[in-house]
């Protein structure tokens, strides 16, 4: 008799946050992603405390890259009795590792928040910085392209899926009784002719496919349009003798914001304006970048190579103590300046607006997403007055957005890599994406490929057999 081969969707199903994927082969149980949940407080910390599951049960997990809402909540596991690896590319462990241990401290930070305003009600943090320090101690580095085996008849393989440095595409391959079944993750599915990384892979064609569906009903604005915003936008803040201030996500927006800057400037399209990237975690990040030209792309290679640019280049400072941070508010003549965090919800960028947002001679540029209730969304929806860091700012600043740097692929470019797919899946599941979204791509993908597409609900499993 054949093993059992099933999936049961246990977070991202109808959003797109919390990835968590359970898998079970036979006796085995494995999880694909442990994301956090992000959202409201309280039903985000209820979210991320609970796993339909038993964690002591599981024998591994297979990480599809370092992203808090894909990564994020394997603390959490641990700390409940999870006690195996946890598989990912070298480069997604060292990311990993970094926000985990930022993850644990800007959570007991909001608990002593909690506590000084008597709003804790007993609550305790989601996990602990000794709980990072088992989860990181369980990571297993693998390679692109170099499979390895789960267990007897279950191999698995990573692929570059082009979203952040390390980031991977997954493929699990299960033979039994001369019965075989390819089931490929995506992950999050990156975009072609990116700065910095490579093009997604498209890895051989698979029986299942697992696809994320952020942008299932839209394209993104082309890149020569967004690059023509964003010199417009900086030219006239300039001409104003005001400063930018962008915020940031600190891992792959930030960098991808430094080479953009660094390939406008050298080729004249900006005048030579410093730029400051002021965020602890993105300089981190950047060092790991650093550490890794081998996953770069061939231009960005050969550029680093030779001057470190685009990442490191003479306009270009990374700010390091709050002291040093502080004294870019004496700066009088116009800069950029890309702080964390990008929606706006703490970290440095915090300290900018509250020095910036009154001048209106100033620019707040967004290129990132903006979740509803948070300071970034109020800003971009053109709030007049906000509260930072408790005191009350006019906002006078100009409210400027560019929607062309998203790092996830759109409508067009999922369909496009799902095409190249050979053989064509003959079953597609659409997580990681709001309602609209995965439905709308759902239809499009049954008529374009001529597939059976679902949209699972959270908790709901599916055998995989052919």
């Amino acid at each position: 008799m054949t093993q059992r081969l099933a999936i049961s969707f246990q977070g991202a199903a109808r959003t797109v946050t919390g990835s968590r994927h359970h898998l079970t082969w036979g006796p085995h149980t494995w999880l694909f992603d442990c994301g956090l949940y992000q959202g409201h407080r309280d039903e985000a910390d209820r979210i991320n405390r609970h796993f339909a599951f038993e964690p002591g049960g599981l024998e591994a997990v297979v990480l599809s890259h370092a992203h808090l809402d894909h990564s994020g909540n394997l603390p959490t596991l641990v700390a409940g009795g999870f006690g195996g690896k946890i598989h990912a590319t070298g480069v997604s462990g060292e990311i990993t590792a970094l926000l985990l241990a930022d993850s644990a401290f800007l959570m007991e930070r909001d608990l002593e928040h909690l506590r000084k305003h008597g709003k804790a009600n007993g609550r305790t943090p989601l996990y602990t910085p000794a709980d990072v320090q088992h989860t990181v101690s369980r990571l297993v580095p693998r390679t692109y392209h170099d499979p390895w085996e789960l267990a007897a008849g279950a191999k698995v393989e990573y692929y570059d899926a082009g979203h952040i440095l390390g980031s991977a595409l997954t493929t699990f391959e299960f033979s039994d009784n001369g019965r075989l079944h390819r089931l490929g993750m995506s992950g999050d599915l990156g975009r072609p002719a990116r700065r910095i990384l490579r093009d997604p892979e498209v890895h051989p064609g698979v029986d299942t496919l697992v696809l994320e569906s952020t942008y299932g009903d839209r394209t993104h604005t082309p890149a020569e349009e967004t690059e023509k915003a964003l010199i417009e936008i900086v030219n006239r803040t300039v001409e104003r003798g005001g400063r930018i201030i962008v915020p940031s996500f600190a891992l792959g927006r930030a960098q991808e914001m430094v080479a953009t800057f660094y390939d406008l400037c050298s080729r004249g399209a900006l005048c030579e304006i410093p730029v400051y990237v002021d965020s602890p975690m993105a300089r981190q990040i950047s060092e790991v970048f650093f550490e890794h030209p081998e996953l770069f792309d061939a231009e960005t290679r050969a550029r680093f190579d030779e001057s470190h640019a685009p990442l490191d280049y003479r306009r270009l400072r990374y700010v390091g103590t709050p002291a040093e941070s502080r004294t870019l508010n004496d700066v009088r003549e116009p800069i950029i300046i890309i702080a964390a965090s990008g929606m706006c919800e703490g970290g440095r960028v915090l300290h900018h607006l509250r020095h910036g947002l009154g001048n209106p001679r100033n620019t707040v540029l967004f290129v990132g997403f903006q979740a509803e209730g948070t300071l970034g969304r109020r800003l971009r929806d053109g709030a007049e007055s906000v509260n930072i860091l408790g005191e009350p700012v006019r906002v006078a600043a100009e409210i400027a957005a560019l929607d062309g740097f998203s790092a996830h692929a759109d409508r067009d470019e999922i369909l496009a890599w799902a095409r190249r797919l050979e053989p064509r899946p003959k079953r597609i599941f659409l997580v990681h994406g709001e309602p609209q979204p995965a439905e709308s791509l759902a239809s499009l993908l049954r008529e374009k490929l001529a597939v059976e597409v679902h949209v699972p609900s959270k908790g709901q499993e599916f055998e995989l057999w052919n």
